[in-house]
């Protein structure tokens, strides 16, 4: 039997067969003949969910577009370029700095399927910024009938297809606004968290982008924004030492050491969070880098994630609630808790729909193959979220009855309802969505 697991390992998928079209008439060829025959289909990017959104089950049929993935076009006066839906994002960035364009905002993870990150949610941080679906001005997309339809910003539907959970069919063409290249000047300082409260206004206004880490067990927090500027880019010597020395071998390889030891003893972990803090958080530094690489960050230790939306206004209401509860609870929580914000949306399953919204997320690795317990963890972040109408990334963990969806997406019903209009055969349901929907 075939099979497909995700980069986290926290998923395995079983599928009849996995397919690997070149061209626009194979995957309408595709799409048609799995309709035919009611089988399900489901299309799989870079394999960065951590749950099983893409997975179509042990009769279906997964699709994977990475042998569909060429720039097409590159419009220069309008800043803007078109490519096939396989492209992920490394390619697409190199691609785009030939061509003296980037991305305008993105998240710590630059090696997602790009149509993927559409599909879930994909975000950066900075609230004059929406999610990443917002720089798309037109999704070119086979239904589940097997018609090609075209989807501009200007169309009613955007709203609906802008965050589709790869329901309303096989997107194959993305048309994205992007801006002229550009470098950042990043700040990384450490700052109390009553200083963030207190200036959090200024914060989030004055910068182009701004979000703050806490490690857990500790008292360090550490500010980090990045702005716009024309200053001379950092060489290679400080990049290497950025990403390969603190990012790879201290933040990934030493930390997983140390993880292998605490995953016998949990009572090391907060020991090991004060060291990494003492290693890793600087008091301050400044840096400038090409935008993608100011927004990078080297993930290599396999890790579970949960990260929930919610309105800004209870940024630190939510915080203070999680602190507490690792506390109480005697928790062991071995990684950064990461704080960052977003422009609200229209877009009907959107997580940031209808309001600014702050994301917190939080993680527990995987060190060197142990699977330590951290379900404990993940539940009561959900219930200290759901309090707040927290909405999950589509892509991460969570534990949501359909109620809890229901009160918290205005356009639930209507979003199933128009999915059913335009996938009778119900070729691109799953066990996730049956799960949403409160079907399994």
């Amino acid at each position: 039997m075939k099979k497909f697991v995700n980069w986290a390992r926290t998923t395995i998928c079983k599928p009849k067969d996995i397919v690997y079209p070149e061209t626009e008439e194979e995957i309408i060829e595709l799409v048609k003949l799995c309709n035919a025959s009611k089988t399900p289909i489901k299309v799989v990017g870079a394999g960065h969910s951590y749950n099983d959104i893409f997975c179509p089950g042990e009769n279906g049929v997964l699709v994977s577009l990475k042998k569909f993935n060429a720039l097409e076009k590159v419009d220069k006066e309008k800043h803007q370029v078109t490519f096939q839906a396989g492209m992920r994002m490394p390619r697409l960035i190199k691609l785009l700095k030939k061509e003296g364009l980037s991305i305008s905002n993105l998240g710590t993870n630059v090696f997602d399927n790009v149509a993927g990150s559409c599909a879930t949610g994909y975000h950066g941080s900075g609230i004059n910024y929406r999610i990443f679906s917002n720089f798309v001005t037109k999704f070119e997309i086979i239904t589940p009938t097997g018609e090609k339809k075209v989807i501009t910003k200007d169309d009613p539907e955007y709203d609906i297809y802008a965050v589709s959970l790869g329901m309303l069919g096989i997107v194959i063409r993305i048309t994205l606004q992007c801006e002229p290249y550009f470098k950042l000047k990043v700040v990384e300082k450490k700052m109390s968290f009553e200083a963030i409260e207190a200036e959090f206004e200024t914060l989030l206004k004055e910068n182009d982008h701004f979000k703050f880490i806490w490690i857990p067990h500790t008292r360090d927090f550490m500010v980090w924004t990045a702005n716009r500027t024309e200053e001379p880019a950092n060489g290679w010597w400080k990049m290497f030492k950025t990403y390969f020395v603190s990012g790879v071998l201290i933040n990934n390889f030493l930390h997983e050491l140390l993880l292998f030891f605490a995953s016998f003893n949990r009572r090391l972990i907060p020991k090991i969070n004060r060291l990494m803090s003492r290693l890793l958080l600087p008091e301050k530094n400044v840096s400038v880098y090409p935008s993608h690489w100011a927004f990078f960050l080297p993930h290599v230790l396999k890790q579970d994630v949960v990260e929930y939306a919610f309105n800004i206004k209870d940024t630190f209401k939510v915080f203070r609630e999680i602190i507490e509860m690792i506390e109480e609870k005697k928790i062991y929580v071995d990684a950064p808790i990461e704080v960052r914000f977003v422009k609200g949306d229209t877009f009907w399953m959107s997580p940031t729909q209808g309001e600014d919204t702050c994301w917190i997320g939080t993680k527990i690795h995987f060190p060197l193959g142990r699977e330590p317990e951290y379900f404990r963890y993940f539940s009561e972040v959900d219930r200290i979220l759901l309090k707040y109408r927290g909405r999950p990334h589509w892509g991460k963990q969570f534990r949501i009855t359909t109620e809890e969806f229901k009160q918290n997406y205005p356009k639930w019903d209507e979003f199933w309802a128009f999915v059913e209009k335009n996938d009778p055969n119900g070729i691109f349901t799953n066990r996730f969505v049956k799960r949403l929907k409160g079907e399994a």
